[in-house]
């Protein structure tokens, strides 16, 4: 690396081995770019002390957490990192109130980059009060980078700063997915266990992932539904499964290794993301269904979902809350292995020509090297 490569502080809320589609986003972000820039990365902890270490040689900060208020770690450490960091860049993970309040705070020191993930969806209390202070933050940054045109479409924040906006879609690490002995094995393990055909559900268990939706739809199925995650609705969920008599059709699995993961999206037949509002902002899952040539189910959101997955093509896209549509698109895609196949196959082309970890990562140096300009 060359002593006059590029400084960026990455601001996220968690990173690996934390589980979260846009904990995956940072992690592969910051895999790309180890070595081309002089890179650092703060985030949130999940309790109340500091760790500073290095995972796979990017150095992370782990801020100390005094809680979580509205969704959101509140760490009081975050100021201090970011105003005294070396960084020619910070690059924000938005939104993120305590990391956009201490930018603001501090000044126009640095450049500064924003990766606009979603609006603030479900606090819109919160989002009245917050709004004024994110709106600022957004004015003073240099760049805002979203991963589809549909964030800025569906934003009405967004709108207001399309001049300085740019698509920079997400990529994942296609050689992830390929299949090794363990894998193999696995898959054959999983048929046997569970039984063919199987439908995979990925994801936290929280309210905008529609996953009673899916439960419901279940009681038109006969396939075995295997839910990876946790979260908080993960209780109600399994209440409601046992409510319906549905305990041998709807598998919780929890969360699960790396492999074992990538094992099932391989031995199953569809992928259903039944996401109910645009706090899905886009579902990485969905990339991840596509490298292993499974078709996808997912909802009409104004987000970027159905922009990743495209209805017909790589997949079905249903209204969202709709069981009887959701139930419907499942039974067609049983029916028909050609169908599945195709799909499978246009969702593969479309990962390895749109929305690898190489052409994100190139996107985001291009900006770099722009606004370093």
């Amino acid at each position: 690396m060359m002593k006059s490569a590029i400084k960026v502080l990455q601001v996220g809320k968690y990173y690996h081995p934390y589980k979260g589609g846009i904990e995956t986003f940072l992690y592969n972000l910051c895999t790309y770019l180890r070595g081309k820039v002089e890179l650092k990365v703060l985030v949130s902890n999940t309790h109340f002390n500091t760790v500073i270490e290095d995972v796979d040689d990017v150095r992370i900060i782990r801020a100390a957490c005094a809680g979580i208020f509205l969704s959101t770690p509140v760490c009081p450490s975050f100021p201090k990192y970011i105003y005294f960091s070396d960084a020619d860049i910070i690059h924000i993970h938005s939104p993120n109130p305590i990391a956009e309040i201490s930018s603001l705070i501090l000044g126009k020191k640095k450049k500064v980059v924003v990766s606009y993930h979603s609006d603030i969806i479900r606090q819109r209390k919160t989002g009245f009060f917050y709004s004024p202070i994110h709106k600022s933050f957004l004015r003073s940054a240099d760049k805002i980078i979203v991963a589809t045109p549909n964030h800025i479409k569906s934003s009405p924040l967004l709108t207001m700063f399309g001049e300085k906006c740019k698509v920079v879609p997400y990529g994942i690490d296609l050689n992830r997915f390929e299949i090794t002995p363990y894998i193999s094995h696995a898959i054959s393990e999983i048929k046997k266990k569970y039984k063919e055909p199987i439908l995979l559900f990925v994801g936290r268990l929280v309210y905008y992932k529609g996953v009673e939706y899916l439960i419901q739809a279940m009681r038109e199925i006969d396939a075995r539904l295997l839910i990876v995650g946790s979260g908080p609705e993960e209780t109600m969920l399994k209440n409601l499964v046992s409510h319906f008599g549905l305990s041998d059709r709807c598998i919780f699995l929890g969360e699960v290794l790396d492999e074992y993961l990538i094992s099932l999206y391989h031995a199953s037949d569809i992928l259903i993301l039944p996401s109910v509002e645009k706090a899905e902002a886009f579902g990485i899952v969905q990339l991840e269904a596509f490298a292993c040539k499974k078709p996808v189910i997912s909802t009409n959101l104004s987000s970027g979902v159905s922009y990743v997955n495209k209805d017909g093509e790589t997949g079905i896209a249903v209204e969202p809350r709709n069981t009887a549509a959701l139930s419907g698109a499942i039974r067609k895609l049983l029916s028909n292995s050609d169908e599945r196949r195709r799909m499978g196959e246009n969702g593969r082309r479309r990962v390895e020509d749109e929305f690898t970890v190489s052409k994100m990562g190139e996107g985001y140096m291009r900006v770099y090297e722009e606004i370093m300009r």
